[in-house]
């Protein structure tokens, strides 16, 4: 089991993510383990800090599997303080993450190695992480216009919930607004890899906002406007096809009404 999930972590560790979670919390079939069981040369020599990040996300790696099962199956029999529980855990997880692949971050890292390889990173497990963040956020925010909510419980749960998934795309939408405004004119071949490699993050969010409880959207489309409209002006095409989706789901019924 531990050879199983070091070669999830490798495969974590320098891919970027793909539109599922399933790659990261399934194990690798036995069948296409390598024959060998010599530890990896890359981690023979490896500093304390790469060991401590790399016990960290063997266990968050599991702790993402058994969340996503617990909100899949168990959601409904959970109560208003277990939920929050677990969107604190889960945060905290997708901080870890996004930290260690912060824009800063993954750009220091690429100078460090041979161009054609791609930095160190923990893409998977923040896709994975957001993938599962923003199903429980959804789902709890989505009564959010419910009149008929009789338990004060449920109504401090969805206000939390709330306030979680707009903190969470504003903070996502801010970090890959600051980096752009930063680098406006700038060629670096760096950059724009960057760029492409957080991508999936990004579209990721704005397909979230797309699903977004439409009141909750219309109150903070405020603080949402300028970070959107900043990266129309992006050169990565998945992003602006997210950004078109978001216009036709959320925006344009707005200009309706």
């Amino acid at each position: 089991m531990g050879y199983v999930m070091e070669n999830i972590f490798v495969r974590s560790f320098t891919s970027k993510p793909k539109n599922c979670t399933s790659d990261v919390l399934s194990p690798t079939s036995p069948s296409k383990l390598p024959d060998t069981t010599e530890p990896d040369a890359r981690f023979e020599d490896e500093s304390p800090i790469l060991g401590t990040i790399r016990s960290k996300c063997f266990t968050q790696l599991l702790l993402l599997g058994a969340i996503d099962s617990i909100q899949k199956k168990y959601w409904n029999k959970l109560n208003a303080s277990q939920k929050i529980t677990i969107m604190d855990i889960l945060f905290s997880i997708l901080e870890f993450a996004s930290s260690y692949n912060s824009y800063t971050n993954l750009i220091l890292r690429m100078r460090q190695i041979p161009a054609e390889r791609p930095p160190l990173n923990l893409l998977r497990q923040e896709f994975a992480g957001t993938c599962i963040y923003l199903d429980i956020l959804h789902k709890t925010t989505a009564a959010v216009n419910n009149q008929k909510e009789e338990h004060v419980k449920e109504e401090k749960l969805q206000g939390v919930a709330e306030e979680k998934i707009v903190s969470f795309f504003e903070q996502v939408l801010r970090e890959a607004f600051d980096f752009q405004s930063s680098m406006e004119g700038t060629t670096n071949m760096d950059i724009h890899q960057v760029l492409e490699l957080r991508s999936p993050i990004i579209v990721k969010v704005l397909k979230g906002m797309c699903d977004m409880n439409s009141q909750i959207f219309r109150n903070h489309l405020r603080d949402f406007y300028p970070f959107i409209t900043k990266l129309v002006c992006c050169d990565q095409m998945d992003v602006r096809g997210a950004l078109a989706d978001l216009f036709s789901r959320q925006l344009n019924s707005l200009m309706v009404a």
